[in-house]
């Protein structure tokens, strides 16, 4: 079905914003007939549009959940009935299916615009589009109030399906580990509804807290809600793939642990709720606690926490010993045995949900991933870091170290039998979900940023439709000394230059990096992947004709100047004429070599920083000072 043909359906099945979605027809047609200016008008009228709607519908239902959470929790149950419940839930759904709906209408329209030489220039709009208002609410906050009130509403109406829910979360897995839960697919147009088909037997594990008020805002009983938060996993490898391939028997051929090899590392970060106390949101905080899961020979998996000054210090095999655990020991041992070092992270936004229960905390049952993205973490090219989410520069020695994920992962905490039982109990058979028995993250990364290492290739990815993303895993590429750590006994010396006489392992003598990079090279293996080439946009060559252009007008009305200032009788003046001339001839010869080496350079876009060029605005404002300074000296020495 065509994009057109959809959207003439929503208009039927939602007639309240029939009118206002996307003009999607009078837009394509603007951007057929070529005339930018009615294109971009339009355009703008649409997002504006679009904007405010969004803006009162949402205002409109944070306040009517807001509303009637307050009354339940006062204890007035006439705010409780079905029918008022699931006209909200279907109300949010439908403002989700509107958002989505006119940002694809926006997306294909600027897809139109780059195919045709006239409408080019329009495509900066997307960046609007996506900075646009409209694109960063959250649907989530508003799903904690409403699935706080089916949770009242169950309570009221306990049956037997809530004994059976309960007999289910009793059976409930720890979320510790990697290979605990059942894993399905979620295609990206099913993720909010499949939220809201959980919220009919469970709850959201969110809290709801008062606003934070500022000088504009002081409405001290304004709510606001947390529902998904932001988590990074980062698995670490070496340039043999240990950890892959213990994965993959584990995970895949359910085989036992390999002698030598059985640890298991996970790293994980994840940001604050609202309302945590004695937590840190900031990721990049030095103080920030990261978890390392050890799962050992015979899967049982300990936690140790460390703050991220020390996470360098780890990663060279060390702990610091107010630190020191069983957990933290054992994952030194093995990082240092096998040359481990983060190699990819998958950060996601993960929304939970738990059985209803008066205790706190209830065993979470389901959890959500979405916005996943995979990152090759040995692209790092921040020494102080030991991670990208750490990170405060996030600064990469490949291109495009960052691969995105389709759709979103579903996780049921249960055994298998359980897990069916609650698919069928909150209805979730009607959507298109997949099952991967044996999904891994560590594997599906690895699998993504270094293929060289990960054989066999998971069986849930096929190896026809995967191409290496780099010519070269990262991994192969030396590690840079790693700064400091800001804490911890011994952790600086891990950092720091080779000790009198010892060896280094190219060879025996500092700088051996180097050397084995050059051997590399010699040998026809890169030290780095090669750069992907550049999308030059069309106005850039203009641009750069544009700004000699501009060079060769000033020199002009210079020179001018200078030929009427010879011409004058006065020395001085004729001393300024003279200099001022020089000045124009030099910058004829300098706006035109910049001019020829930039067009030199887009002749061979290699990915590579921009640098701004302030040699001639510098060089023509200490030619002014010198000038002038000169024709006052000439002025004082004459009088």
């Amino acid at each position: 079905m065509t994009f057109g043909k959809e959207l003439a359906r929503l208009r039927q099945e939602h007639p309240l914003f029939a009118n206002h979605y996307i003009a999607y027809q009078e837009l394509k047609d603007a951007a057929a007939s070529g005339e930018v200016p009615k294109l971009m008008r339009l355009l703008q009228q649409e997002l504006d549009r679009i904007n405010d709607l969004v803006s009162v519908e949402m205002a409109a239902l944070r306040s009517g959940l807001q509303v009637r959470y307050r009354k339940a929790t006062e204890g007035s149950t006439g705010f409780l009935d079905a029918e008022s419940i699931d006209n909200l839930a279907e109300a949010i759904d439908r403002m989700h299916q509107f958002v989505e709906v006119n940002y694809q209408g926006f997306q294909k329209i600027m897809k139109r615009c780059s195919e045709r030489q006239d409408t080019a220039s329009c495509t900066w709009f997307l960046a609007q589009v996506q900075a646009a208002p409209f694109r960063h609410y959250s649907f989530d906050e508003l799903l904690v109030p409403l699935g706080q009130l089916r949770a009242a509403h169950r309570q009221q109406r306990a049956g037997q399906s809530e004994a059976t829910m309960s007999d289910i979360a009793s059976k409930a897995l720890s979320p510790v580990g990697e290979g605990q839960s059942q894993v399905f697919f979620v295609q990206a147009k099913d993720v909010m509804r499949v939220k809201l088909a959980l919220l009919q037997k469970l709850s959201p594990v969110g809290a709801m807290c008062k606003a934070k008020t500022t000088q504009a805002t002081r409405d001290t009983s304004r709510m606001v809600s947390k529902l998904s938060r932001r988590t990074v996993h980062i698995y670490l490898e070496g340039a043999s793939g240990n950890q892959y391939a213990e994965r993959y028997r584990r995970r895949v051929e359910g085989s036992a642990a390999a002698s030598g090899s059985g640890v298991l590392l996970r790293c994980r970060l994840a940001a604050a709720q609202d309302g945590e106390p004695g937590t840190i949101e900031d990721l990049t905080d030095p103080e920030h606690e990261a978890e390392i899961d050890v799962e050992d020979e015979a899967g049982r998996v300990t936690m140790a926490r460390l703050p991220q000054r020390l996470m360098n210090a780890l990663m060279e095999g060390t702990v610091d010993a107010k630190h020191r655990s069983p957990a933290s020991l054992a994952a030194a041992e093995v990082i240092k045995r096998d040359g481990l070092r983060p190699a990819v992270s998958a950060s996601f936004i993960r929304s939970s949900f738990a059985a209803d229960s008066k205790d706190s905390a209830a065993p979470e049952l389901v959890s959500i991933d979405e916005a996943i993205f995979f990152r090759d973490e040995a692209a790092l090219a921040d020494t102080k870091a030991w991670c990208f989410a750490a990170s405060k520069t996030g600064a990469a020695t490949v291109a495009s170290p960052q691969v995105d994920f389709p759709g979103a992962v579903l996780r049921v905490w249960l055994p298998p039998q359980e897990s069916a039982e609650l698919i069928r109990m909150t209805g979730l058979e009607k959507f298109d979900l997949q099952h991967v028995p044996s999904f891994s993250e560590a594997m599906h990364g690895m699998a993504l940023v270094h293929r060289e290492l990960a054989t066999p290739l998971p069986p849930w990815i096929p190896s026809e439709t995967l191409t290496p993303t780099y010519q070269r895993s990262s991994l192969f590429i030396p590690k840079a000394a790693p700064a400091p750590a800001l804490g911890g006994a011994g952790a600086g010396k891990a950092a720091g230059k080779p000790k009198e006489g010892e060896k280094t392992a190219a060879g025996g003598a500092p700088g051996g990096g180097s050397f084995r990079r050059t051997l590399m090279c010699c040998a026809g293996r890169s030290a780095r992947a090669p750069d992907m080439r550049l999308k030059v946009d069309c106005k850039t060559p203009l641009a750069i004709e544009r700004t000699l252009l501009r060079w060769m007008r000033s020199t002009v009305l210079l020179a001018s100047l200078s030929s009427f200032l010879v011409s004058a009788s006065s020395p001085s003046m004729q001393l300024n004429g003279l200099l001022l001339g020089l000045v124009s001839i030099v910058f004829v010869a300098l706006p035109a070599h910049n001019y020829w080496c930039r067009s030199i350079e887009l002749m061979n876009p290699a990915s590579q920083q921009p640098k701004v060029d302030r040699f001639m605005p510098t060089a023509m404002a200490w030619s002014f000072s010198v000038i002038m300074l000169a024709t006052l000296v000439v002025n004082v020495t004459t009088e």
